[in-house]
């Protein structure tokens, strides 16, 4: 009795691998077919080197991987979705649940502080939960569908004009947005091929239609130049690295 109990808990298993695989082929196929009807691009792997160094912690974490990259070559501004996993940390040193979410990455002609746009009925379900005050908006059908946490309440309320709000009601349901420096992540438990393209569709929406008052109150950081190294140097410095300046 009990090996045909094993038995049956094998098969069991190798079904449920057999369909999540055939159903992520079959999900991969329908985004390929619909890339080419929309005009947009698609790689399977990951074709932009600034992935794992997005500045948010589930792209720290290892193990951890991208695939399904999206994205729209008649646009400028390299905002591209794509799907990523990781494995959470696990409180006895032990391999953690693996999470699978699809995201937007926009870069940002600025530097923002830290700000995160959550939808009002995930709010209790986000572990890893910011803890910033929150804040309130002009536009009362957003701030019903939205909670708003700020580092900086004036940031937040420039950069969350009307226009940008409007772009938000516009995102799929359960996506949540943080932003950290100069990007905007916009991310989601994995979506449908369909909810991919919406959310590139909303991505690109909130890139048109940034503030542009944005890059002259928060400027963005220096950038890595000839003259300077700032990885190795441990600091920004306007001098060529190893020049003393004392």
């Amino acid at each position: 009795m009990r090996w045909a109990l094993t038995a049956l808990v094998v098969v069991a298993g190798a079904a449920w691998a057999w369909y999540r695989i055939r159903r992520r082929q079959d999900r991969q196929r329908t985004l390929m077919l619909l890339c080419e009807a929309a005009g947009l691009e698609f790689a399977p792997l990951d074709t932009f080197t600034g992935t794992a160094f997005l500045p948010f912690p589930m792209f720290g974490r290892t193990p951890s991987g991208t695939s399904n990259v999206v994205w729209d070559p008649r646009r400028d501004g390299d905002v591209r979705a794509f799907d990523f996993w990781y494995r959470e940390e696990s409180e006895n040193g032990g391999p953690g649940l693996k999470r699978s979410i699809t995201c937007a990455a926009v870069p940002l002609p600025f530097s923002s502080p830290r700000l995160r746009v959550t939808p009002r009925d995930l709010v209790n379900e986000i572990a890893d939960a910011i803890a910033l005050p929150p804040i309130t908006l002009e536009l009362e059908e957003f701030n019903l569908r939205f909670r708003v946490e700020a580092e900086d309440a004036r940031a937040a309320s420039a950069l969350l004009d009307q226009r940008v709000m409007e772009a938000f009601l516009r995102l799929p349901h359960g996506v949540i947005a943080d932003v950290n420096d100069a990007v905007l992540l916009l991310w989601a438990p994995e979506l449908p091929a369909v909810g991919m393209l919406q959310l590139l569709q909303a991505a690109n929406s909130i890139q048109r239609d940034l503030p542009r008052v944005m890059p002259s109150l928060f400027p963005p950081r220096p950038m890595r130049s000839p003259h300077e190294d700032r990885w190795l140097q441990g600091r920004w410095s306007s001098e060529p690295t190893g020049t003393d300046t004392t």
